[in-house]
């Protein structure tokens, strides 16, 4: 937990430096979330009845369906765009101590080509899952009956939730790696996977519990306020919750970073 207890700190302690860089593309990322098919998957388990179409349960995944992909490709652009400032702000930070944000929109042409490859494997990586968590989901709907249709299916999605968690753990330190020591890209992944260690573990929960916990969280609001055809706050709360989960990644890559390569962060050392 120690993970999540110093991305957190970090992340509400700077908010204020930090928002500005995760509003955009978390509006747009939220603006590709198929709310239908989420309610229509709330609603089925609610009421015991897990019958639903492939497509209802790829769309509740993945992240550029059909009928709004163009939200999900402008989301994936607003990030490409975003995250290497971000980064760019969080690793001088952690280096010099400084939160000034100059020179900050320059360090885009130093760190763009490396984050756009790396969100391209992890968005190539994601929608495969996707397409295979649908694929295994429905196959037990399609085989099943009663309850334990609807018990085998949650088991299969928070199975599948954790073993992308597991996948996204060994690449984890790969974006800071590239960025922070200038190795190409097979380096930078051996060397992020040697540097994480017996640390593995602790990683591993800090990614996957803020995961499972946020996407808990908004198929609660999803169901409660799909009931009354709410959609504005539901929205709101979306884009919330996809602000906070993108800031907190975009931290935990570098706090573990810095952590498991033994640097020390001048941003924790107190100036006078």
């Amino acid at each position: 937990m120690r993970y999540i207890g110093s991305a957190l700190k970090y992340m509400f302690k700077n908010f204020i430096f930090l928002f500005p860089f995760a509003l955009i593309p978390s509006y747009f990322f939220a603006l590709a979330l198929d709310l239908n098919s989420l309610e229509t998957i709330v609603r089925k388990v609610l009421a015991v009845d897990v019958e639903v179409s492939f497509d209802t349960v790829f769309n509740s995944f993945s992240l550029i369906t059909a009928d709004r992909w163009l939200f999900g490709i402008v989301s994936f652009i607003c990030m490409a765009l975003f995250m290497p400032m971000l980064l760019a702000f969080i690793e001088k930070h952690m280096r010099i101590g400084s939160r000034s944000l100059k020179g900050i929109a320059k360090r885009i042409n130093y760190n763009f080509i490396s984050t756009l490859v790396i969100l391209i494997i992890a968005l190539a990586i994601y929608e495969l899952w996707a397409l295979v968590a649908s694929g295994l989901i429905y196959a037990s709907v399609l085989l099943l009956d009663g309850a334990a249709r609807l018990v085998v299916a949650i088991v299969i999605a928070l199975g599948m939730f954790l073993l992308l968690a597991y996948i996204f753990t060994q690449i984890w330190l790969w974006l800071p790696c590239l960025q922070i020591t200038g190795y190409n890209f097979m380096d930078a992944l051996v060397f992020s996977s040697q540097a994480i260690g017996s640390n593995k573990k602790r990683l591993y929960l800090a990614v996957m519990i803020p995961y499972i916990v946020c996407m808990a969280l908004i198929l609660t609001v999803v169901g409660i306020c799909g009931s009354y055809d709410v959609v504005v706050p539901v929205f709101v709360f979306i884009e919330l919750i996809y602000i906070l989960l993108f800031l907190y990644c975009n931290v935990l890559m570098y706090t573990a970073y810095f952590d498991a390569a033994g640097e020390d962060r001048e941003d924790l050392k107190k100036r006078f």
